[in-house]
């Protein structure tokens, strides 16, 4: 049965610095919740709390309701796997895998017959009796996940476990996590730095920066409506621009940009005054591109044609370069002149000063 896990102002230091300053989340049961972020956020360090690796100088930490705080890593019933896989170079698949089991006293026939499923749920039950150094990294990262959720965990942790996989190998092993963890239903808990894995994965995901949560949402909203311009520069490609707002005294609400191109906006939020200087992210599909007509002026210094789409990389006239996704036109010349314009029903708009959102119904 899947277990909440529960997050109550923990706080974490070492010496005299605090790299988790109250931190509180909530992590339904069965959720597969990554942990994203720059190195050095704090993001590796609460999931070694979790699990119990590191002390926690204050608040608690609840699994299943229980308070682990002061219960031995061996005692919560938690399966880890790390991102150097970890696994025992003297030992077959098969017998590492069963590690766990033997160290719990199972019977003998109860092991082999869990470590027979849990291979062929990870599809490497074909190599069980082989060693890690004749496994690939992709078969080695199996053999270690295979090895973290044999023991039924209650919760389970994964540390960047794919961050020593090539491209293509990232990609399949990510699927292949997704698939195992929909199929067992094990809360799950995901540190990766890798934007494109934790939204591909995940059923939500936190945004850490300096050991504090900048935003919880799905992948979609995470993506889509971040919570502050570190979020919209830290998930994706965001192009930040400088504008106002103005509002009209029959509730009409513009975002003004330079050269006196403006956009109308209905999802705004009714505490921003009129004429508050904002910061305004777009991402490079939520341009448009023309040669004629109104729009911010702009020069192509180059493009790239990528089957689909064409990337544009443009010049403004106050000299900040944008990147620009346009898809099904012929390729615009190196050069020439432009126009962008913006879809305002995708940009997101910031308070210059906080830094937080300002579209309306979206987390402040």
């Amino acid at each position: 049965m899947s277990v909440s896990i529960d997050i109550e102002n923990v706080v974490k230091k070492y010496g005299n610095d605090t790299i988790i300053k109250g931190l509180s989340l909530q992590i339904a049961p069965g959720e597969f919740f990554t942990l994203l972020g720059p190195s050095g956020c704090g993001k590796t360090t609460l999931l070694r709390m979790i699990i119990g690796f590191n002390s926690i100088e204050g608040g608690l930490i609840k699994v299943g309701g229980r308070i682990v705080n002061d219960i031995s890593p061996d005692k919560r019933n938690m399966g880890m796997v790390f991102q150097n896989y970890a696994i025992f170079p003297h030992m077959s698949v098969k017998d590492n895998v069963a590690f766990g089991l033997k160290m719990r006293r199972i019977p003998e026939k109860d092991i082999e017959q869990q470590v027979d499923g849990i291979l062929k749920i990870v599809k490497i039950d074909h190599l069980k009796d082989r060693m890690p150094a004749q496994l690939s990294g992709g078969q080695q990262q199996r053999v270690a996940l295979a090895r973290a959720i044999v023991i039924h965990p209650e919760v389970l942790l994964m540390d960047e476990p794919l961050s020593n996989l090539d491209a293509k190998l990232r990609v399949e092993m990510r699927n292949a996590i997704k698939s195992i963890q929909r199929q067992i239903n094990t809360t799950t808990v995901y540190v990766t730095h890798d934007q494109e894995e934790a939204l591909a994965i995940s059923d939500r995901i936190a945004v850490m920066y300096n050991g504090i949560i900048q935003q919880i949402d799905s992948p979609r909203n995470i993506y889509q409506r971040p919570a502050n311009t570190f979020v919209s520069s830290f998930i994706g490609l965001s192009n930040i621009l400088e504008a106002r707002l103005v509002r009209h005294g029959d509730g009409g609400t513009f975002v003004d940009f330079a050269n006196g191109y403006r956009v109308s906006m209905d999802n705004i939020d009714e505490t921003a005054a009129d004429g508050q200087a904002v910061l305004v992210s777009v991402r490079p599909e939520e341009f448009q591109l023309n040669t004629t007509g109104e729009g911010l002026p702009a020069l192509v210094k180059s493009s790239v044609f990528l089957g689909l789409n064409t990337h544009y990389f443009v010049t403004l006239q106050n000299g900040q370069e944008f990147e620009v996704i346009q898809d099904g036109q012929e390729t615009i010349a190196d050069g020439t002149p432009v126009y962008l314009t913006v879809k305002p029903h995708k940009i997101n708009v910031f308070h210059h000063e906080s830094k937080n959102t300002l579209i309306k119904g979206e987390s402040k």
